[in-house]
C-alpha cells in the first residue's frame, strides 16, 4: 500500500474513530458527572445525539456525491470540537442536551463523507481491505473509551474528557489540509435519486441495520452501567468494556477477506445470528472471567460485521456511495434515538437481563 493511501485511510479512519468516540463518551462519563443525571436524563443524551445525527444523514450522502469529502469531513470534526467544549462547560442537564443534539448534527456528516472518500479511491478486490483498515475505527473507539475515560474522569475530572475530544478533533481536521481537494463522484448529482429509495438492496440493507443496530446501541450504551450494577468496580467494568471490542481490532483487519470470501449477504446473516445469540448470554453470565471471555468473543463477531456494512452500501450505490450510505445510515442510526427509549422502558419495568434477551431476539430477526 503506498504512503498516500496509508495516509488517506488513516485520515478517515481517525475522523470516524471522533464521531463514534463522541457518542459512547457520555455512557461512561455521566456515571463520574456532577450534574448526576437519572436513568431518563442520560437516555435524553443518548436520544438528542442519535436525532441530530439521523437528520444530516441523507444531507450529508448528497453533499459528499457533490463536493469534495475532504471539506464535509473538515467542517464536521470543527462543529464536533465546538460541541464538545460546550458539553465539558455545561452547567445544567439542559445544556447537556443541547450540547449533545449539536454534537450529533456534526458527527453526522463523516460516515458518509469517509465512506465516500474510501470509495473513490479504493476499487475492486482492494475495497473490502480498504473498509476493514478504515473501520478499525470503531472497536478501538470502544477499547480506548473504557481505558481511558474512567481513569480520565478520576484524574482529571469528567470535563476533561469532552475538552480533549475537542482538541484531538481540530488536529484531525488540520490533518486534511495537505490532501487532494479534487475528489468526488463522477456521475454524482446533487439531489437525492428517489429510485434508491425503492432499490431492494438499500431496503433491506436499511431495514435489517435498523433491527440490528437497535440492539447494538443498547450494549454499547448501557453495558458498562450494567457492569457496575452485578458489582464490578470501575476499572473492572471498563476493562470488559473494552473487551467488548477488543479483539474487533484483529477481526476487523481479517474481515475483507472473510468477506472477499463468503460474500456479502452471507457474512452478515453468519455474523449476526452469532452476536445474537452471545447477545443474550449477557443475561447469564456474571462472573468476571466467563463476562471477560464473553465480551472478547463479542468484540471478535461483532467488528466483522461492521465493514460488510460499509461494503454493502459501497458496492450497491457505486458512484451514489455518498447518497447510500446516507441512506443507510439514516436508518442505522435512527435506531440510536429508538435504543434508549426501549431500553429504559424495560429498565424502568424489569431488568437488564430482560434486556439482553429482548436485544438478542432483534438481532437475530436481523440475521
Amino acid at each position: 500500500m503506498r504512503a498516500k493511501d496509508a495516509y488517506l485511510i488513516g485520515l478517515a479512519s481517525a475522523s470516524f474513530f471522533m464521531s463514534y468516540f463522541s457518542r459512547l463518551a457520555w455512557g461512561i462519563v455521566s456515571t463520574f458527572s456532577t450534574l448526576k443525571p437519572t436513568i431518563a436524563e442520560d437516555s435524553l443524551v443518548f436520544s438528542l445525539f442519535f436525532v441530530g445525527y439521523v437528520v444530516v444523514q441523507v444531507p450529508a450522502g448528497i453533499v459528499s456525491d457533490s463536493v469534495s469529502p475532504k471539506y464535509v469531513v473538515m467542517t464536521s470534526l470543527t462543529g464536533l470540537a465546538i460541541s464538545s467544549f460546550m458539553s465539558g462547560i455545561a452547567n445544567s442537564m439542559f445544556i447537556e442536551y443541547v450540547a449533545s443534539l449539536l454534537m450529533g448534527l456534526s458527527a453526522g456528516w463523516i460516515y458518509p463523507a469517509t465512506v465516500k472518500l474510501i470509495s473513490i479511491n479504493f476499487r475492486g478486490p482492494d475495497l473490502p481491505i480498504a473498509m476493514g483498515y478504515y473501520s478499525l475505527a470503531w472497536p478501538l473507539s470502544i477499547v480506548l473509551a473504557g481505558a481511558t475515560l474512567p481513569s480520565i474522569c478520576v484524574l482529571l475530572g469528567w470535563r476533561w474528557s469532552y475538552y480533549l475530544i475537542a482538541i484531538v478533533s481540530i488536529v484531525i481536521a488540520i490533518l486534511y489540509v495537505p490532501t487532494r481537494s479534487n475528489v468526488r463522484g463522477g456521475d454524482a448529482r446533487s439531489s437525492l435519486n428517489f429510485g434508491l429509495l425503492r432499490n431492494s438492496d438499500v431496503i433491506v440493507i436499511s431495514l435489517s441495520g435498523f433491527l440490528f443496530f437497535m440492539s447494538y446501541w443498547t450494549i454499547t450504551l448501557y453495558a458498562y452501567k450494567y457492569f457496575l450494577s452485578i458489582g464490578l468496580n470501575d476499572y473492572v467494568a471498563g476493562f470488559i468494556y473494552s473487551l467488548l471490542a477488543l479483539l474487533g481490532v484483529p477481526s476487523t483487519l481479517i474481515a475483507g477477506y472473510i468477506i472477499r470470501s463468503l460474500g456479502v449477504r452471507n457474512t452478515l446473516s453468519l455474523f449476526e445470528a452469532l452476536y445474537g445469540v452471545l447477545t443474550m448470554s449477557l443475561a447469564v453470565i456474571t462472573r468476571e472471567l466467563p463476562l471477560m471471555v464473553l465480551a472478547a468473543f463479542m468484540g471478535f463477531i461483532r467488528f466483522i460485521i461492521t465493514p460488510a456494512n460499509s461494503t454493502a452500501v459501497s458496492r450497491i450505490g457505486g458512484e451514489l456511495a455518498g447518497s447510500v450510505t446516507g441512506i443507510a445510515n439514516l436508518f442505522w442510526q435512527l435506531s440510536g434515538a429508538v435504543a434508549p427509549v426501549v431500553a429504559s422502558f424495560i429498565l424502568t419495568r424489569a431488568n437488564y437481563q430482560l434486556l439482553w434477551v429482548v436485544m438478542g431476539v432483534v438481532i437475530i430477526i436481523s440475521a
